[in-house]
Parts: structure tokens; C-alpha cells; sequence
């Protein structure tokens, strides 16, 4: 779904000199799309340097696993520099983009309607847009769709504290994509061992994550600090029903 909303929905977000002056200045990463050779909007990674599901794929394959594939063969494998066949990949990439997405429970909760108030009021909707469209796709079941995400798929400075060195085209080091959070309360309970959350995992619970925040983020992570106490729970159980 991700893959499907067309661009220009992306681009209507684009903002890198925060005219509209709300204090957010995501921005699109251009990236190399591996198939057309072109640049492409990124969408997939903790910095959007993907452009599509199928890429993404196959950059995890040989980068985290070590298996050489039709994308991305393993060139340190002279042997066998592809291990996956294509008729393999491309079974893989349709599993993956055509898998549903875990329904939001509990949405009729007095606490959870009012944190979704809360989430609109302090503005984390500016990032995690909530809802998105896709058009006409070459995937039938992805088109004409209306889904909420919670993810404008652009990049964001998110400060210093949680910064590392490594840029990815326009990304620089504290510029991360905005993670989805559908799912977010959900996978939690699919885990064999406690969630971890943000993108090397130091943050222990949802609330240490958003605390984390900084960068074009910090006006909105202190009114998150200046909530009440029970405020803040709604808040957070309207982010695990998701």
C-alpha cells in the first residue's frame, strides 16, 4: 500500500523550508530506483532509501542475510553469487506486498477515542499522517484503496540525540523517515521477547520512544511532557490499539 500512493500525495507534504511555518520541514529522498536506473522517491528503510517493496527485499537479502538475489547479488559469493532464483524472489516480494495489515482494536474505548483527539491536538498527525489513497496499480488489490498509515514517508530531522553517521542520499544522519505505526500496539503481542522500538532499538516502551524525539519534533514531545498524567495514558492507549 505504501508503494501505491502516488507520488504526488507524497510531494503535497514536501516541505524542506517549512513554508507553511508549522515548525516540520519533512522532505522527499530522492533515490536510485535499481530497475529504472532513475531517481525515484524513497519510501521503504529507517531512511526512506528504498524505493520500492521489492528492492527493499532484496537489499535486507544480501545486506542482513547474505543472500544473493536477482536485485542484489552476492558479490563476495563467487560461486553463487545469486542463491535466490527469480521465480523464489518474485514469490517472496508478492507475499510481502499483498500481506493484510493487522486491524485497530478497541476503537470504540472512551481512552482511546480521546487519545486520538490528543494525537490530532499536540500534532503528531504532522508526521504520522494518519490517512492515505492509492490510485490505479499494477497489484489490482492495492488500487483505489483508503488506509491509515500513520506515515507521511518523509524525512525528518530528529536531533542530535538520535543521530548516527551515516547519510543515505539526502538523509543526513539525524534526518530519519516517519516509521508507520499501523500495527504499532499489535506486533507487541506477537513478539517472543519485548518489543524495542526506534530504529537501533534503545527505546525500551512507546513512551521512551516518543520522548526520544527531538529535532523538528521537540515542541511536540514537550506537550506530550505537559499532558496529565491520565492524558497521557489515553494517548497511549489510542498508539497500542493501532
Amino acid at each position: 500500500l505504501l508503494e501505491a500512493i502516488p507520488d504526488y500525495v507524497i510531494l503535497e507534504k514536501n516541505d524542506p523550508n517549512d513554508l507553511d511555518k508549522d515548525g516540520i520541514s519533512g522532505h522527499v529522498n530522492l533515490v536510485k530506483d535499481v530497475r529504472s536506473g532513475q531517481l525515484a522517491i524513497g519510501r521503504f528503510g529507517f531512511k526512506a532509501s528504498h524505493p520500492t517493496v521489492e528492492q527493499q527485499i532484496a537489499a535486507a537479502l544480501v545486506h542482513d542475510m547474505g543472500v544473493g538475489n536477482p536485485i542484489f547479488p552476492d558479490l563476495s559469493n563467487i560461486a553463487n553469487p545469486i542463491e535466490l532464483s527469480n521465480n523464489e524472489f518474485i514469490k517472496l516480494v508478492l507475499y510481502q506486498k499483498l500481506a493484510g495489515i493487522p486491524k485497530a482494536r478497541n476503537q470504540e474505548d472512551p481512552s482511546v477515542i480521546l487519545g486520538k483527539i490528543l494525537f490530532k491536538q499536540i500534532g503528531c498527525n504532522k508526521c504520522h499522517t494518519i490517512t492515505m489513497i492509492t490510485e490505479d496499480y499494477f497489484d489490482t488489490e492495492l488500487s483505489n484503496q483508503t488506509f491509515h498509515p500513520f506515515t507521511d514517508l518523509l524525512l525528518h530531522d530528529m536531533g542530535k540525540a538520535l543521530a548516527d553517521k551515516r547519510a543515505e542520499y539526502s538523509a543526513s544522519g539525524s534526518e530519519w523517515r516517519t516509521t508507520p505505526l499501523w500495527g504499532l500496539g499489535y506486533s507487541r503481542r506477537l513478539a517472543k521477547s519485548r518489543a524495542l522500538y526506534l530504529h537501533d532499538g534503545r527505546a525500551r516502551s512507546v513512551e521512551e520512544a516518543i520522548l526520544w524525539h527531538g529535532g523538528e519534533s521537540s515542541r511536540i514531545t514537550d506537550k506530550f511532557k505537559n499532558l496529565e498524567k491520565s492524558q497521557r495514558e489515553n494517548l497511549l492507549a489510542f498508539l497500542d490499539s493501532l
